[in-house]
């Protein structure tokens, strides 16, 4: 049996940090990709953002390590949200409810409009008309 494996980029932004995955979190592939989500919120000072856009499949095992994640994430005051779901996971994260407990977002730019508190300069900024 091959190995199978769910890769994670990491990209630090000014004001949010980017977690970029690829790959199937099955019972085989969650509880490793649980663990290294789980060391970057231990290290992450700043809103995290999850794109899901390379994963092509999630079982209940992947379910239950991002409810897990979003409870951690909760616990320290993280801001998180995930990006990018194919349309079947979305469905499955929205019966399950987790969207209740993390913000699924389209874009990148949605979920920064979800985590990221707006200054004062930039709510000015704003057209009036």
């Amino acid at each position: 049996m091959a190995d199978i494996a769910v890769d994670m980029v990491v990209v630090e932004h000014p004001r949010h940090t980017v977690a970029l995955l690829c790959g199937e979190i099955d019972c085989h592939t969650a509880p490793d990709a649980y663990t290294r989500l789980m060391e970057l919120v231990a290290l992450a000072r700043r809103p995290l953002v999850i794109d899901m856009g390379g994963i092509v499949f999630c079982d209940g095992s992947g379910l239950r390590a991002f409810s897990s994640l979003a409870q951690e994430c909760g616990r320290r005051g993280l801001p998180l949200a995930l990006v990018g779901l194919r349309p079947y996971l979305e469905g499955l994260f929205r019966a399950f409810g987790l969207h209740e407990r993390i913000p699924l977002c389209a874009t990148h730019q949605d979920a920064l409009w979800c985590l990221l508190p707006l200054s004062d300069t930039e709510i000015a900024a704003w057209p009036t008309d």
